[in-house]
């Protein structure tokens, strides 16, 4: 499945990361460096990525990382907060139509942004539990936002968050645990998370 496009909103959360690029090749130059960074990031997680290694997949000098990035906490920074508008775009495309309808694609969509993004998703995760970033759970909540608006329910919805918690829940430990029951690959394990929260909405709608 295809990236959504970015976004203006996006481009500013990477802008308060790095050096705001105005011209075409200043823009080209970050693009290259955010996919390299994530690649790199994806691959070695955040401890081991070296902004030589990302500077080197990107074709470029560490001397231009630095122009546009403080550190390597700021270029994580930024990767991560465009992960997050990513997953709001895509979520905000979340068909209309009944609800075990939007309930089943918001599962199956959650599930291919993690399969998208695994290695990275991981490194955001493991970089959260190590430094208390609230990346994680606004990735969670991008998620809960997204099907309270689908489903029409108010903001903070009880029955929206258990089911948010449910597929977050199984993603993580899909992402993390290299022996866990179930896979976030596994298309049939993803079609029974999907049965289990519409049979949940189901009981307390």
């Amino acid at each position: 499945m295809p990236r959504p496009k970015s976004t203006a909103s996006q481009s500013r959360a990477v802008d308060k990361w790095s050096l705001p690029a105005q011209q075409a090749r200043s823009k080209a130059t970050r693009g290259k460096l955010l996919s390299a960074a994530e690649k790199v990031f994806a691959e070695q997680g955040y401890d081991g990525a070296k902004l030589s290694d990302i500077a080197e997949e990107a074709g470029v000098s560490v001397g231009a990382v630095y122009f546009r990035f403080k550190d390597k906490d700021a270029l994580f920074q930024a990767i991560a907060e465009t992960f997050t508008g990513e997953v709001r775009a895509r979520m905000n495309v979340v068909a209309s139509g009944p609800p075990e309808e939007i309930i089943r694609g918001f599962v199956m969509g959650s599930a291919a942004q993690m399969r998208a993004h695994r290695g990275l998703f991981r490194a955001i995760l493991e970089r959260g539990f190590e430094k208390g970033s609230d990346t994680i759970f606004a990735v969670r909540d991008e998620f809960a936002a997204a099907l309270e608006r689908a489903l029409d329910r108010r903001r903070g919805d009880l029955a929206v968050r258990v089911m948010t918690q449910m597929v977050y829940g199984f993603l993580i430990a899909g992402v993390l645990n290299h022996k866990a029951p179930t896979r976030i690959g596994d298309a049939r394990a993803i079609a029974e998370l999907a049965n289990a929260c519409v049979a949940y909405f189901r009981g307390v709608k």
